[in-house]
């Protein structure tokens, strides 16, 4: 169990590396959070989840470059200890928050923050349609 939880902790390490390395100077985009034995990273660019079997699910902001989705791509994916599956890009509005759908609110911009159930739910609803399975060896 200790294993299991340090490789986790390991792979959440490399992830959070990516996304400094992506926004170096805004740490805010650096850092993610667990939520149910699971983890959760976002930037204006891309959503990482790394599910409870450790496998890595990205979703893009439609806003974000194909060359950025491909570095973030390429650079997760050296992460030998987990699959990467990409999912279809998330909607975003005008200013770049993410799309709610079938909520009362129309964008993250608007989310109550403290109902952290319904946060964290949403954004594994935004890496559910799995398009691309890149599995490790």
């Amino acid at each position: 169990m200790a294993d299991m939880l340090n490789n986790k902790k390991d792979i959440v390490r490399k992830i959070e590396s990516v996304f400094e390395r992506l926004h170096e100077g805004k740490s805010a985009y650096s850092k993610g959070e667990f939520y149910n034995d699971e983890f959760f990273i976002r930037s204006d660019y891309a959503l990482v989840v790394l599910n409870k079997k450790n496998e890595m699910l990205i979703s893009f902001a439609d806003h974000t470059r194909p060359s950025y989705a491909a570095l973030y791509a390429l650079l997760l994916d050296e992460i030998e200890e987990a699959p990467l599956f990409i999912c279809h890009d998330y909607k975003t509005d005008r200013n770049g928050s993410m799309m709610i759908e079938g909520e009362n609110f129309s964008s993250t911009g608007s989310i109550i923050w403290d109902d952290k159930e319904r946060y964290y739910n949403m954004l594994k609803r935004k890496v559910k349609d799995i398009i691309i399975r890149k599995s490790k060896e």
